[in-house]
């Protein structure tokens, strides 16, 4: 029996001469071929184009990812693809982000104005692939940044406070977090927001100690650069200046002559003839000339 199958075996293949290897029988040549062209048609539909499509440079064919990439050309990420930010770390995630950029590559060719959204907000989970040294300060030393505290124990996700990281500079110019980020939980009441809760090389200057501050502090503008800490946000002045001393209470208009004869300073917020209009005259108690409007 063995010999019947060697038999059956060898009337398919012929032999080349002085190869010692069997040649294919016509119907194997045809297999083969078919076989080939499939893998070359494979190749060409669908890996090299599905390559393609999970480039970054592949997001330049939307118009409206044409900033995003130019941003992210200049960012410390420049070397970091869109899947590893933009779609979950799991396998089910990332196999279904390449089907759908393979069929976009096809789709896009097409309609050539279409615009994607197959980008998510990056999770932690994705940011801890690459950043396992969960900080706590920055580099040039002079942040306390706990992430541990931020991320582990808070559970707050990294875009809460790195909105301006890749695609976006802030309005300072940068793509570090911003100081008013930092303190819509650093209020005082939610987390501490003293200055060094988080600054290591910075607390309120000596000046801003002195008990007459409120009322000279416009003077000093010229020889300190109160944008180094109060610039984070726009028209700062106006956060202060805005608001109603707490002294002005309901019951101000009946309380405030006492006040007035102990300290004189209606100048620091108000112009001149703002007492006259109910005084008739601008009061002189313990008025102090040298006082200059805070306007």
């Amino acid at each position: 029996m063995s010999n019947k199958r060697t038999a059956a075996g060898e009337r398919g293949k012929r032999h080349v001469p002085g190869s010692g290897r069997p040649a294919l029988s016509p119907t194997g040549r045809r297999r083969l071929l078919i076989g080939s062209i499939a893998l070359l048609a494979v190749v060409v539909l669908v890996v090299i184009p599905g390559y393609a499509a999970m480039r970054p440079a592949f997001m330049q064919r939307y118009p409206n990812m044409e900033a995003e990439y130019e941003t992210w050309q200049t960012s410390v990420h420049a070397k970091v693809s869109c899947q590893s930010c933009h779609v979950p770390p799991t396998v089910g995630a990332q196999v279904a982000f390449a089907g759908r950029m393979l069929s976009e590559f096809y789709i896009s060719a097409v309609f050539r104005d279409r615009e994607i959204d197959a980008l998510t907000t990056p999770t932690s989970s994705a940011c801890s692939r690459c950043h396992v040294d969960l900080r706590s300060v920055s580099p040039s030393g002079d942040l306390l940044i706990p992430h541990q505290a931020h991320v582990e124990v808070l559970e707050l996700d990294c875009v809460e406070c790195h909105d301006y990281l890749v695609h976006a500079e802030n309005p300072e110019g940068t793509h570090t977090p911003r100081m008013a980020t930092c303190l819509g939980c650093h209020d005082g009441e939610q987390a501490k927001n003293a200055c060094t809760t988080c600054h290591t090389q910075k607390a309120a200057p000596q000046s801003h100690e002195s008990a007459d501050w409120v009322f000279v502090h416009a003077d000093k503008t010229a020889a300190e650069d109160c944008a180094s800490c109060h610039g984070w946000v726009e028209d700062w002045c106006v956060e202060c200046h805005s608001r109603r001393p707490e002294s002005h209470a309901e019951m101000w208009r009946s309380t405030h002559r006492q006040r007035v004869a102990e300290h004189r300073n209606c100048e620091a917020c108000h112009q001149g003839a703002f007492c006259a209009e109910c005084h008739g005259e601008v009061p002189s108690l313990n008025f102090d000339p040298s006082l200059k409007l805070v306007e």
